[in-house]
């Protein structure tokens, strides 16, 4: 089995995918009535990479990371819509505001 990585940090997953990890699931879970998501990645060398990214000496062409961050983030996204209407009370907040979540 391939070691795993869980991170909330969309730079640092773009990061691994950008280096041929691969996502294997998003997670959520509800904290202080929000809802917190976690990319799981799993790859040959996230190892590595893991110690490059948080030691500083992660390297990736800019233009390649952006695009990345920015599909990471929708992915997110979608995974946390659709937690918000599998989760037990994840709508009571804006329920109790009156609105629709």
């Amino acid at each position: 089995m391939k070691l795993q990585v869980s991170t909330n940090d969309f730079y640092e997953a773009a990061y691994y995918l950008l280096n041929g990890c691969e996502l294997v699931d998003i997670e959520g879970a509800k904290v202080n009535g929000k809802i917190i998501c976690s990319c799981i990645l799993t790859g040959d060398s996230i190892s590595e990479l893991q110690l490059s990214y948080l030691n500083g000496k992660a390297q990736a062409n800019i233009l390649n990371l952006r695009r990345m961050v920015g599909q990471v983030s929708a992915w997110v996204h979608t995974a946390k819509k659709q937690l918000k209407q599998q989760l037990p009370g994840a709508n009571s907040r804006a329920q109790e505001e009156g609105g629709d979540a």
